[in-house]
């Protein structure tokens, strides 16, 4: 292509749409403090009223609920534009899909969980046992007789003790923790018979695959940040439009995604738990819906119409 029908191509580009991230910024960073207080809340109260069932869900949705806000802040940071810092590139948003999929996976999880909580919440936390446990068997029989690594080992021991008790893993168990399943991976999860699996599946298709090639970096996920890599040695015309549009776009897509899937955990979290949070909810899945496609075929097909308080 010559570099007349560069200039050409280049003008015949559509000016990109400004999106006014604080129009939501502020009140998704308040209604995730909220959700992560109303859990603490009530799993100190579930502790106090000795109910051991309940503190032990309620914890580990608290956890997931602060893994989940940390994520987001840590993607703002990154990749966002405040505070300003001069160290920071746009091109750094190319990692943002790596804890994207992290979010998918939880957000995978979670809706799984909540559709029979008791049960699959205790199966997702008895799998740490067997993944501790083998993991502490690889590295005791590399490591095992360097002093060094005595420490860890008996930290492990001890944590491994406390899964024993509080996840009731059996006898025979201990002896063999092949006997307790691994937690299913969203591939699994979608193909299991439960009341959300079609949401399950369009998260799998329309979010996770590309998400997830991205992460992983097969060669399709390499190509779609390739140009970002290369702007710079590639120069002129070519350089300008990776520098002035495509990263922006790319930012763009990331990082909405990291906001409406923090908000579809939180709303996930919110409802299950009838925190009360429902109108700063809907507020801010509005907005994200008026400029992220994605986000609102999310909200109309699983938080439109959920239970309210």
């Amino acid at each position: 292509m010559s570099k007349t029908e560069n200039r050409g191509r280049t003008k015949s580009l559509k000016p990109l749409k400004g999106f006014d991230f604080a129009l939501v910024g502020d009140r998704l960073q308040g209604l995730l403090i909220n959700v992560d207080r109303d859990l603490e809340r009530k799993t100190s109260q579930a502790f106090r009223a000795g109910d051991q069932n309940a503190e032990r869900g309620l914890s580990l949705l608290n956890a997931m609920m602060c893994f989940a806000k940390t994520s987001y802040q840590a993607v703002l940071y990154l990749a966002g534009d405040l505070p300003e810092d001069s160290r920071r590139k746009p091109i750094y948003a190319m990692v943002v899909p790596t804890i994207n999929r992290q979010l998918l996976d939880l957000l995978f999880s979670l809706v799984y969980m909540l559709d029979d909580f008791d049960s699959r919440s205790f199966q997702y936390q008895r799998a740490a046992f067997r993944e501790m446990t083998e993991e502490q068997h690889q590295f005791k029989t590399r490591f095992g007789s360097d002093p060094e690594w005595q420490d860890h080992f008996s930290n492990v021991d001890q944590t491994i003790e406390q899964l024993i008790e509080r996840f009731k893993i059996a006898p025979e168990e201990q002896k063999n923790p092949k006997l307790v399943p691994y937690w299913k991976h969203p591939f699994h999860l979608k193909e299991e018979r439960t009341k959300s699996r079609d949401y399950l599946r369009y998260l799998d298709k329309w979010l996770y695959g590309d998400t997830s090639a991205q992460a992983h970096l097969s060669f399709a996920g390499l190509l779609r940040v390739w140009p970002f890599l290369v702007a710079d040695k590639v120069g002129g015309e070519a350089q300008q439009i990776v520098e002035n549009r495509t990263i922006h776009q790319y930012r763009f897509q990331h990082i909405s995604r990291t906001a409406f899937l923090t908000l579809a955990i939180a709303t996930e979290l919110d409802t299950f738990c009838k925190l009360g949070n429902e109108k700063a909810i809907d507020y801010i899945w509005v907005i994200l819906s008026e400029y992220v496609p994605e986000a609102k075929e999310m909200f109309e097909i699983r938080y439109q119409n959920r239970a309210r308080t």
